[in-house]
């Protein structure tokens, strides 16, 4: 009952410009996340105050993670201090381990293997691990049939991660506030941006 959802439909053409819907919503709410892929638009990442990469342990994903990453990086989006990772879905496995999979993200290499390129220091990147663990998996699956949202059931060890994970999120609250690089969007909410964010949303009770 804390959450407000925006979201858009895939038929809906995409709107770019990202520093009026993050100004109307920064004036609005405490925090905002924007769950974001490889095809969000770059002006996102350009605003964000951080930059969270989710990075399961399949090293197969890594490469077009760090692909992208260097784009950010030429494009001067991708700065050190805005990343943070989040190990996802982790669980023991010989030869490999959360450091092993922050030093994988930290460079770019090239398919030919010509060349790499530095994108962050992983000795001094901040980030937490998530784990996997079967009975959490099973308990996740169970509350999407029965359309319930609690974290009531499951493990310890995943509620001690989620609260690590809140605790690297929720001091952006003390942070200061995005600032606008204009004064065109002054209004709280203009009929414009009403328009646009009543199109997106979607709320759960």
């Amino acid at each position: 009952n804390k959450l407000t959802v925006y979201t858009s439909l895939p038929t809906e053409p995409e709107d770019p410009n990202a520093e009026a819907i993050l100004e109307t919503l920064v004036k609005n709410y405490s925090l905002v996340l924007i769950d974001s892929d490889f095809d969000t638009p770059i002006t996102f990442f350009d605003y964000a105050q951080e930059i969270y990469l989710v990075q399961s342990m399949d090293i197969l994903t890594i490469q077009p993670l760090t692909a992208f990453l260097r784009e950010l990086k030429a494009k001067n989006v991708l700065t050190p201090e805005k990343i943070k990772i989040v190990v996802n879905k982790c669980t023991k496995i010989r030869g490999l381990n959360s450091k092993v999979i922050v030093g994988g993200m930290a460079f770019y290499n090239d398919p030919s293997m010509s060349y790499m390129k530095d994108l962050f220091d992983k000795d001094k990147v901040n980030y937490c691990v998530i784990p996997f663990e079967v009975q959490n998996y099973i308990k996740y699956l169970d509350a999407l049939i029965t359309c319930t949202v609690s974290l009531n059931g499951y493990s310890k060890s995943l509620i001690t991660a989620l609260r690590e994970l809140c605790n690297m999120i929720y001091p952006l609250i003390s942070k200061p506030v995005y600032s606008p690089r204009g004064d065109k969007y002054k209004d709280n909410f203009s009929n414009e941006m009403n328009d646009t964010l009543n199109k997106m949303k979607r709320k759960y009770q």
